[in-house]
């Protein structure tokens, strides 16, 4: 509520960038990889672990103008469902990553939703 304009955050760019910005902290033991062939299609963000004992991420962004809470929390469900219907993990599959955290994120505005799998 502090940090942002309602004007900085209209489209899923923004959010994007944003995340895959703060990610860089995890750049020593992930590699960060965006809008990358996996599956059936792109996934938003993939943290892909530099050594097969750590987890990897995958993470899909959805934004929305105005959306109520009901719809934020819907958006951010359709996130993860892609990210599974998509089969977004069959990459991070293939360097034998065992756990995979899968996170649907959805934003409007200064609101955030997050489900994860």
């Amino acid at each position: 509520m502090e940090s942002i304009s309602y004007y900085d955050g209209l489209k899923e760019n923004y959010y994007h960038g944003l995340l895959l910005g703060m990610s860089i902290i995890f750049s020593s033991d992930y590699y960060l990889l965006s809008n990358r062939e996996s599956g059936e299609g792109r996934y938003d963000i993939q943290l892909q672990p530099k050594t097969a004992a750590m987890p990897g991420i995958i993470i899909e962004i959805k934004a929305a103008k105005d959306a109520t809470e009901e719809k934020l929390k819907a958006l951010a469900a359709n996130a993860l469902a892609q990210i599974e219907s998509k089969k977004y993990d069959t990459e991070i599959r293939k360097q034998s990553i065992k756990t995979i955290y899968k996170y649907g994120i959805a934003f409007s505005g200064k609101k955030v939703e997050i489900a994860t799998n």
